[in-house]
């Protein structure tokens, strides 16, 4: 791991970093996400997690200590909130599965469409919020093996 590493269960130490730029970019995007409601060491946690800083067992190598972007994570939390996820409940669904704020708006919107069409849903109603609150992970679906299992289980539909 490089000196800019995090571990899953240490924040990362922005200190270490050599660029000013990712340093202010990092610390926008967690008053970002303490502005939802959560403190500062659960902040660090779910933004570890989300960006693919220690453990990859959701990322699997495809996202790697990045540094985020407040206009991306700003797009996604307002993407959230344009669905229906109550912003009283935001909290709740990334302390389940903060990765939520690392996946691509493309995706999110792509797995939107999917539980609409295929759970016979529509977004912004309670029963769709409730859904997303129960199971966060399906915004990050991205394999459906439509039961011949590819071994990605965790962002799979199938489950």
């Amino acid at each position: 791991m490089s000196a800019r590493a995090g571990f899953p269960n240490r924040p990362v130490d922005v200190s270490l970093w050599e660029s000013e730029t990712d340093v202010a970019q990092w610390e926008s995007v967690k008053t970002l996400v303490t502005g939802l409601g959560m403190d500062e060491k659960s902040a660090d946690k779910c933004m570890t997690r989300a960006f693919g800083w220690g453990g990859q067992t959701y990322w699997r190598e495809s996202k790697v200590e990045e540094v985020p972007l407040f206009e991306d994570v700003e797009t996604r939390i307002d993407f959230l909130l344009e669905i229906g996820v109550p912003e009283d409940k935001l909290v709740e669904l990334l302390g389940k599965v903060p990765e939520v704020l690392g996946v691509p708006i493309e995706l999110l919107k792509e797995n939107v469409k999917y539980v609409e069409k295929n759970y016979f849903m529509k977004r912004s109603t309670r029963n769709f919020a409730n859904y997303l609150l129960r199971t966060p992970q399906a915004l990050g679906n991205n394999v459906d093996c439509m039961g011949t299992c590819v071994g990605e289980c965790n962002r799979c539909w199938v489950r």
